[in-house]
């Protein structure tokens, strides 16, 4: 990645990316994050629940919008009203109730309390499982592993889906867009954006869409591209 681009909003995913190995936030990427903010947008892009992003971004002051729960929720603590939601939970659940009568006991979900539009599982089952049972009973969803949860949400939905939403708002184009992530379920975004950055941590899927590979991992690695990327506004 030699020289420097210009574009208009940063969007960047959050757990392995702006954390470090143990899931805590890696400071010197917050720290990163205000900066750059006070010349672009930072768009936080995460399966995370709206409510965690929400908090997120005003801690953090990433000053930006979010998109949450994979592209089903978008959103801006400066928005009226302060939530969007792109999609129906309706077959998420449904997919749910699929999953617990053939998995039975295999299958553990995580804490649905603050979900709007998706569903979540613990990672003891493997994607390809879940995805083979779905799709012989006909139930149409997306599924995402981002490394820390499966995903389950509406058809069709995914982070690039949010991005535009979002990029809309904002008077902006996918060619205006860096994405930085970490995980399979970043693939869309990265694809979406005008120039992907995979993290070292990352899996060969997104690697292989990203137009630049970081050599660090986790937050180390964001540090790295953003700088070396958007050093003139730092």
């Amino acid at each position: 990645m030699g020289g420097y681009f210009v574009f208009k909003v940063l969007v960047t995913d959050v757990d392995g990316t702006i954390t470090g190995r143990d899931t805590s936030l890696h400071l010197p990427a917050v720290e990163l994050i205000r900066k750059l903010s006070r010349k672009v947008p930072v768009v936080l892009c995460s399966g995370n629940a709206a409510c965690t992003l929400m908090t997120l971004s005003l801690y953090i002051g990433s000053k930006g919008p979010f998109i949450a729960e994979n592209g089903g929720v978008v959103g801006s603590p400066f928005w009226q009203p302060p939530i969007q939601t792109l999609a129906s939970k309706e077959a998420p659940l449904r997919a749910l109730k699929v999953l617990r009568e053939k998995l039975g006991g295999r299958l553990q979900e995580a804490d649905q309390t603050f979900r709007l539009t998706d569903v979540v599982l613990k990672r003891d089952v493997s994607v390809e499982e879940i995805v083979s049972v779905l799709r012989r009973e006909g139930v149409n969803v997306s599924v995402f592993d981002s490394g820390y949860a499966i995903h389950i949400c509406g058809p069709g939905v995914s982070k690039a889906v949010g991005l535009n939403v979002v990029l809309d708002r904002l008077g902006l184009s996918g060619e205006d867009a860096v994405g930085i992530g970490d995980g399979a379920n970043d693939v869309e975004l990265l694809e979406a954006c005008g120039y992907g950055i995979a993290l070292q941590n990352a899996p060969e899927a997104l690697k292989s869409v990203a137009d630049y590979v970081t050599k660090e991992p986790y937050g180390d690695g964001f540090v790295e591209a953003v700088t070396r990327l958007f050093k003139p506004l730092l």
